[in-house]
Order: C-alpha cells, then sequence, then structure tokens
C-alpha cells in the first residue's frame, strides 16, 4: 500500500512540473483574464452557487482563475469566506471582509484573511477549489500539500474544482484521502 502510495506522490509531481511549465509558456495574461471571466460567468449560474449562502473561495495564485471581481460583487448577497494556511498541515477558512483584511503571508505568497477566529467546516455550503488540473472523475492535481484534501474531508460542503484546463483529459492517479468535486469549470 505504501509503494502505491510513493508511486501516487512521484506521478503527481511529475504532473505538477510539467504543468507548471506550460502554463507559464503558453498562457497569456489576456488569455488569464479571459478565462477567468469565463469561469466566473459559469460559477455564478450554477446552481450549487445559486443556492449557497456561506461559500468558501480563494484568492488565487498567478497560474489560478482569478475570483476577485466575484469576491468584490459578492459580498452583499453571500457570505463568503477564504482560506488561511495554519502550520504545516493544517488550513481553515475565516470570513472575507475585504481586500483590505488581508496580509501577503506563507511560503506560498497568499492573501489571507487576518481575523482571529475560522468558522466551522459545517458552516460552508460551498468550496470552490483552485488546482492545476482535473481529471475526467473530478480528482484534482494540486499544489501538493494536501491541504484542501484535509478541509474537505471534514465538511459536507458541496465542491466546485475550477480550473484553466491545460491538461483536460487526463487520468490522475488518486490516493484515499483525495476527494473527487462534485463539478468542474473550465473557461
Amino acid at each position: 500500500m505504501e509503494a502505491h502510495q510513493e508511486q501516487v506522490r512521484k506521478i503527481k509531481h511529475e504532473l505538477r512540473q510539467r504543468l507548471r511549465t506550460l502554463g507559464r509558456t503558453t498562457i497569456t495574461d489576456l488569455d488569464r483574464e479571459r478565462w477567468s471571466t469565463s469561469i466566473m460567468e459559469q460559477l455564478c449560474r450554477h446552481p450549487l452557487w445559486l443556492s449557497a449562502q456561506h461559500i468558501g473561495l480563494y484568492a488565487a495564485l498567478p497560474d489560478e482563475p482569478n475570483l476577485r471581481p466575484l469576491l468584490e460583487e459578492s459580498t452583499t448577497e453571500k457570505s463568503l469566506y477564504l482560506p488561511r494556511v495554519l502550520g504545516a498541515e493544517a488550513m481553515e477558512f475565516f470570513p472575507f471582509i475585504s481586500w483590505e483584511h488581508l496580509k501577503q503571508t506563507g511560503s506560498f505568497g497568499l492573501y489571507e484573511p487576518q481575523e482571529t477566529e475560522p468558522i466551522s467546516p459545517q458552516v460552508l455550503d460551498l468550496i470552490v477549489v483552485p488546482a492545476l488540473a482535473y481529471d475526467r472523475e473530478g480528482y484534482r492535481l494540486g499544489r501538493g500539500k494536501g491541504y484542501y484534501d484535509r478541509y474537505l474531508a471534514r465538511t459536507k460542503a458541496n465542491r466546485i474544482g475550477v480550473s484553466f484546463g491545460l491538461q483536460r483529459d487526463i487520468t490522475l492517479p488518486h490516493a484515499s484521502w483525495d476527494i473527487p468535486m462534485d463539478t468542474v469549470l473550465y473557461p
């Protein structure tokens, strides 16, 4: 079993490297902007978004769909939350108040909320999860630290994956702790 898990890690590591290189060499800033807009439009029309009141989003890294306009526009209609990494293995969601309340922190350079009290994972109705890639079954290729997998295991929230979709027809090996998305949105 452990040999299988190590093989899964190795394959995912190689895929991550390939996709990061592909993203840096083929996606323009204009592509990122157009594709992010397309994903936001789909998200706003999706039944899981429309029915959710408490939504976990994220502040995008350069190779992720940028949902900032959605964060700025939806704060009056929905309760929005952003993740903050707490130590080597923990991630929690905190209320999103405004961009001015975020601080760029951590090894990834993430913009994170600085509020002191995280919400219970059971509060969320929906989590929007970024990834380098998703396979046809909704399994994700993330950054390799497992933060989202550990958090998703603690909540019953619906899960929408978002990705620029540089690789769509792949089969990702997955480990026992990997949790698939309910649906995935691409540009």
